[in-house]
């Protein structure tokens, strides 16, 4: 059995202090920061913030982890889009409302192999979600009107996050640079995919739309190089 957890870098001191308290393993090569054994697992924290628990008991470990890092609610709104640069089919904008420490085992839909399975994490531990599909012949309708994909976008993002925010107050979190919205208080930070459990899970939102996605139209707009 394997569990994992994602943390922040600046929550990898606590993590390391609470991997002292347990047997001491031995890494295996330099980006795993430490390892440990307990209740006969494997413990590896990597240098991204990653934990990785192998063995039986590894559903328990990871529940003790987490008792023991004393995590408060952590509400946010995670926006991520898949499909964008992509010659045909759609592109998805998703939105997550969720506690963070809820959705600890989930990453980056591009670090993610069984996306249908993440989906289903994803769908039962948030709290809410929106997810805009934009299929080939809306994103050719829409730049030929003189709107490129960066004003699209923007616009999505700033309507799933009004909608998201009536229900809950949260922090915005958009994965990716930063794009002209009207809402001054979205953060845009790269790779929050990566480090942000409600952003990877709009990753795999979006990833688990387009996967199901029927169009599989050409988009005759596309163009190689990004607006």
């Amino acid at each position: 059995m394997q569990e994992t957890l994602n943390f922040g870098k600046s929550e990898k001191n606590k993590l390391t202090e609470i991997l002292t308290k347990f047997e001491e393993g031995k890494t295996t090569n330099y980006f795993e920061e430490k390892r440990a054994k307990h209740e006969g697992c494997t413990i590896t924290l990597y240098t991204s913030g990653k934990i990785s628990i192998q063995g039986e008991n590894a559903s328990k470990v990871k529940d003790e982890i987490l008792s023991q890092m004393g995590l408060e609610q952590e509400l946010s709104i995670g926006i991520d889009e898949t499909g964008r640069g992509e010659f045909d089919g759609p592109m998805v904008i998703s939105g997550v409302l969720a506690d963070n420490n809820e959705l600890r085992q989930i990453r980056d839909s591009k670090k993610t192999r069984d996306i249908a399975k993440k989906e289903k994490i994803v769908s039962e531990k948030m709290l809410g979600a929106v997810t805009v599909t934009l299929n080939a012949e809306l994103i050719d309708l829409v730049r030929n009107s003189g709107k490129n994909l960066n004003e699209l976008e923007a616009e999505t993002i700033d309507k799933i996050s009004e909608i998201l925010s009536n229900y809950m107050s949260a922090k915005i979190i958009v994965d990716g640079a930063p794009l002209k919205v009207k809402n001054k208080k979205i953060i845009f930070e790269p790779k929050a995919d990566d480090h942000v459990a409600s952003v990877g899970a709009a990753s795999i939102i979006a990833k688990h739309a387009r996967n199901n996605s029927s169009d599989k139209k050409t988009r005759k707009t596309w163009k190689r190089k990004s607006e």
